[in-house]
């Protein structure tokens, strides 16, 4: 992501030109809720993501988003933390279609420690 930034560059250690890498602390920040670009659908002039109820029915929701992160984005407002998103929707999903979630992976357990 092309940004500029102004730093104390007193003594000249940083040239015309040059590249660097940047890391925002998350603490900077504060708290921020973020999608994975693979949750967005364009369409138009707005962007939505799908969201599954209980019951398994969609709800295409417009939301807003704020900075882009590269493979992430803020959401500013839409959905929240507790929605279950569809990562890669279908570009013809619509409110009221109904779905089945599949498993969420496990976290994969730690390894066994053999005792003498």
């Amino acid at each position: 992501m092309l940004v500029q930034l102004q730093v104390d560059n007193s003594k000249n250690e940083i040239l015309p030109g040059s590249y660097a890498t940047a890391r925002v602390p998350a603490n900077v920040l504060g708290k921020v809720l973020t999608l994975p670009d693979n949750t967005l659908i364009f369409r138009g002039k707005s962007l939505q993501v799908g969201v599954v109820d209980a019951n398994g029915v969609v709800q295409v929701r417009d939301v807003k988003v704020g900075r882009d992160f590269g493979v992430q984005n803020e959401i500013l407002s839409g959905v929240s933390e507790s929605d279950r998103v569809i990562v890669n929707p279908s570009d013809s999903l619509i409110t009221g279609t109904t779905v089945r979630v599949g498993a969420t992976p496990a976290a994969s357990p730690s390894p066994a420690v053999a005792k003498k």
